[in-house]
């Protein structure tokens, strides 16, 4: 398999107008955290964007910063901690940025910082045939025209090559704290998520609720006390998020209405669910049980992509299936990004 290393937003442009013409399927690769999502895709050479991580511009005071996607997370995490700011997503610190945007990764903290989507206000892409384009803009006031950067987002690197992106950061929390549970289930983690006010994450698993407080001291210490009104608490000093199910081969990501999460994971021995949001990360064995699983969301009208191992994304037809192909038609008309590995590909 061929391997394509771009140094420049040119080198990407003249890479795919060359696998274009000659009809090379190509496979984009960042830092190779996210490559188990998606249907598997049969391609011809992978273009890394790992040498595209220039730092281009950084005001602490606009609360943006301007860099190339194949930074990777713990360079843009030590560039922002120069300003007391983060960009506030939960992913390994050797992805990419331009990786954990395309993968569309699950924000843990997204109760209190929202989508990861919301945080991408500007970017530059080159599409299947070699165009660069930009959309979004770096001021308040948006330009016009399609929000092409949201449906990069989460497209898998099927419809372009994200080169460069605006992110809008965030002041780094005065206070952090880590609370966890003796006690578990969705139905407790509920009732804390309706009694703590604004907390980062609220996280349920069978045999222990974990809730992030991130803010002001004294608005740490109120939250506290009301997580403690529901039932004991803990502090730990464990990372967060804290990682899970490594050993299990196969790891689901459900996504399914909030207040079914308690019909999906009833009699589910393992799971870790972000309650208010809807989503969750279950651990399966075979492809049986991952069958199953997925019957069982699909039945209550939820997802459940693989993230890790094999299994894809499972049967659902993508939303707008006509529209979804002719966008992909407009980025990438000869069809050489990943073809198969989104649902509208």
């Amino acid at each position: 398999m061929d391997l394509i290393h771009p140094h420049s937003k040119r080198d990407v442009v003249d890479a795919l107008r060359a696998a274009s013409a000659a009809e090379t399927r190509v496979l984009i690769v960042g830092g190779r955290r996210h490559i188990d999502k998606g249907n598997p895709s049969h391609v011809d050479a992978e273009l890394w964007t790992t040498v595209l991580d220039d730092r281009v511009a950084y005001d602490p005071a606009e609360m943006l910063c301007v860099v190339e996607a194949g930074m990777r997370i713990h360079d843009l995490t030590a560039m922002l901690a120069e300003g007391d700011q983060e960009w506030p997503v939960d992913a390994p610190g050797d992805a990419t940025v331009g990786g954990v945007i395309a993968s569309g990764a699950t924000t843990t903290r997204q109760l209190r910082m929202g989508a990861l989507r919301d945080t991408v206000v500007e970017m530059e892409v080159v599409t299947g045939d070699g165009r660069l384009i930009r959309s979004g803009a770096r001021t308040v006031k948006n330009v016009t025209g399609y929000d092409v950067h949201r449906l990069l987002t989460g497209s898998l690197g099927t419809l372009g090559v994200i080169v460069q992106v605006a992110l809008k950061v965030r002041p780094l929390p005065k206070a952090t704290r880590t609370l966890v549970s003796d006690e578990g289930g969705v139905e407790l983690g509920t009732r804390v998520l309706d009694t703590v006010p604004l907390p980062a994450a609220v996280l349920a698993e069978p045999d222990r609720i974990v809730v992030r407080l991130e803010g002001w001291p004294e608005e740490v210490e109120e939250q506290t006390t009301a997580a403690r009104s529901i039932v004991a608490f803990d502090e730990t000093d464990a990372p967060f998020p804290e990682a899970r199910f490594q050993e299990a081969a196969i790891v689901a990501e459900a996504a399914i209405v909030p207040s079914r999460l308690p019909q999906l994971l009833a009699g589910v021995e393992r799971y870790r669910a972000m309650i208010g949001v809807g989503i969750a990360w279950v651990p399966l064995e075979d492809d049986e049980a991952l069958t199953g699983f997925r019957a069982r969301a699909a039945e209550i009208g939820g997802i459940a992509p693989v993230i890790r191992g094999p299994g894809g994304l499972g049967e659902p037809a993508a939303p707008a299936a006509e529209v979804q192909r002719r966008i992909r038609a407009a980025m990438d008309p000869a069809g050489i990004l990943a073809p198969g590995r989104a649902w509208s590909a």
